[in-house]
């Protein structure tokens, strides 16, 4: 009935993108059930703990103590100012670059921590504090 030949594709690392007119993906992972345990950063053992939003945030900090943490930090910002402040501290993690901070996925995944934004809640002001924060650490600010 398909006419359309069936592909295949094998992948082995890096970055790799799948065609927007493709129908379907198959992804195959070999072996994962015995890496889970040994690649598990410290600090996970209490991922169950985590809600929805915060599984989010644990893809960028995969500490759980951390992920707390921050999460109690972007409850405290009242502008977007403050939470680029946060930001700010977290590009001391690993999966946190200057790359990741600037981009709206990344942005949010913050927001629902940040409540009590007052003025500048939206992805692009926010993204907007951000840049400006990255500018005054590229001059030897903070």
């Amino acid at each position: 009935m398909n006419d359309k030949p069936e592909i295949e594709i094998k992948i082995f690392g890096g970055t790799n993108m799948i065609a927007p007119a493709a129908t379907a993906a198959v992804q195959h992972f070999y072996g994962d059930q015995f890496a889970e345990v040994a690649i598990r950063p410290e600090g996970t053992e209490d991922i169950e703990s985590l809600n929805d939003d915060e599984c989010h945030l644990f893809t960028y900090v995969p500490d759980v103590k951390k992920v707390h943490e921050y999460t109690r930090l972007l409850g405290e910002c009242t502008t977007a100012h403050d939470l680029a402040g946060v930001v700010s501290i977290m590009l001391s993690e690993s999966l946190v670059g200057k790359d990741t901070v600037v981009k709206g996925a990344f942005i949010e995944v913050l927001l629902p921590f940040a409540p009590r934004l007052t003025s500048g809640g939206k992805v692009d002001n926010v993204r907007q504090q951000i840049n400006n924060m990255l500018m005054r650490r590229g001059r030897g600010g903070k």
